[in-house]
C-alpha cells in the first residue's frame, strides 16, 4: 500500500499499517510537508515522494490509501485508476456529486476496486444498535448527533479545500451511516446551517431527513462545543436504543426506565477499514463501502446545501 497524506489523520493510517494490518505492508508515503515526510521515511525505514505521481509509478505499490484534503481527491483518484491501483479514499470521496461521480466512472472503467472510507460504519457499538433494531419493535425514527470542537486545522474553513463545512466535513459519516442503519435510500432534506466561528463555511448545521419510506431522521451537526459527541438513537414502538460511540455504551429504554446497559468492546475503526479493505482485495470480493455509497452521501451533503440556501426542503437525486 502507498500513502497520499500525512496529517493529523493520514498518520493514524500509517500507525496502523507499521503496527501491522494482515496482508499489508506500507510500500510508500507522500505528503505536501515535504520536511515531515521525509522525517517520517527517515523514521520508520518507508520510501518517501514528495509528488504523490512517484508513488503511483511504484511497482510495488498496489492499492493507494488517499488522506488528503477533499479537493485533491479527484485528480488523485483518477491518475491511480489509470495506473491500476485499488483506492480507499476518505470521505468525503468528493467536494461534489459531479466529481465523486466522474471517480466512480473512471474506477469501474479501468476495473479498479474503490472504497470510500466511510468509517463510521466499522464503529463497534454502532454495528451493536443495527444487530439490536428489533428489540425495540418497527422503527419510527432515528436521530443522530456529532459534535466536534473548533477546527483544528486553517484549510477546513477555506472552501475551495474543504469544500464545505460541517455538512461535508463531518455530516458525511452520518449521511452514510442513516443508510447503513436504515438499509433505505433517503430521498428528501431540509436543512439549516450556521456560521458561529468560521468565516467561510459553517460550523453548525440541522438537518431533518426523509427516507423512501416517509419516515423522518434528524441530524445535528456542530464545531462550536469544548467537547466530542458521536450519538445515534433510534425511536421504536417498543422502546428505544441510545449508542454512544463516545464510550462505546448501547443503551436500551422502556417507558422512563433504562433496562438494559450493554458496554461494546471498541477497536479502532481505521485499523478495521484497512483490514476489510485488504481483505476484499485478497478475496476478490465486493468493498463494503462502495464508491457508489460515498457518491450517495456526497450527494445528500450537496442537496442539504441547495435546502439551507433555498430554505425549503430539497429532494435527494
Amino acid at each position: 500500500m502507498g500513502l497520499i497524506g500525512l496529517g493529523r489523520h493520514g498518520a493514524r493510517y500509517a500507525k496502523h499499517l507499521l503496527e501491522g494490518v494482515p496482508s499489508c505492508r506500507l510500500a510508500a508515503v507522500s505528503r505536501q510537508d515535504a520536511r515531515a515526510g521525509e522525517q517520517f521515511a527517515k523514521e520508520h525505514g518507508v520510501p518517501f515522494h514528495a509528488d504523490w505521481r512517484d508513488l503511483l509509478r511504484r511497482p510495488d505499490v498496489q492499492a493507494v490509501l488517499v488522506v488528503t484534503p477533499p479537493s485533491l481527491n479527484r485528480e488523485i483518484c483518477l491518475a491511480a485508476a489509470g495506473a491500476g491501483k485499488a483506492l480507499l479514499i476518505e470521505k468525503p470521496l468528493a467536494c461534489s456529486t459531479a466529481e465523486a461521480g466522474e471517480m466512480v466512472a473512471a474506477a469501474r472503467a479501468a476495473g479498479v476496486p474503490l472504497m470510500t472510507a466511510q468509517t463510521l460504519r466499522f464503529t463497534p457499538v454502532l454495528r451493536r444498535l443495527r444487530e439490536r433494531l428489533d428489540a425495540i419493535g418497527s422503527v419510527e425514527f432515528f436521530a443522530l448527533c456529532m459534535r466536534a470542537e473548533r477546527p483544528p486545522h486553517a484549510w477546513l474553513d477555506q472552501k475551495d479545500k474543504a469544500g464545505g463545512g460541517v455538512v461535508l466535513e463531518i455530516g458525511i459519516h452520518l449521511f452514510d451511516l442513516l443508510r447503513y442503519l436504515t438499509g433505505r435510500e433517503v430521498v428528501e432534506v431540509r436543512a439549516e446551517t450556521a456560521k458561529r466561528h468560521t468565516k467561510q463555511v459553517e460550523d453548525l448545521a440541522q438537518l431533518r431527513f426523509t427516507l423512501a419510506s416517509g419516515a423522518a431522521c434528524f441530524v445535528e451537526l456542530s464545531r462550536v462545543s469544548g467537547g466530542r459527541l458521536c450519538r445515534a438513537e433510534a425511536v421504536g414502538q417498543q422502546g428505544q436504543l441510545i449508542a454512544d460511540a463516545g464510550t462505546s455504551t448501547l443503551t436500551r429504554i422502556e417507558g422512563w426506565k433504562v433496562v438494559e446497559t450493554e458496554t461494546v468492546p471498541d477497536r479502532p475503526t481505521i485499523e478495521i477499514a484497512l483490514e476489510v479493505f485488504a481483505r476484499s482485495l485478497t478475496d476478490k470480493s465486493p468493498m463494503p463501502v462502495s464508491g457508489e455509497d460515498g457518491l450517495r452521501a456526497v450527494a445528500m451533503a450537496e442537496a442539504a446545501y441547495r435546502s439551507a440556501a433555498l430554505g425549503k426542503p430539497v429532494k435527494i437525486g
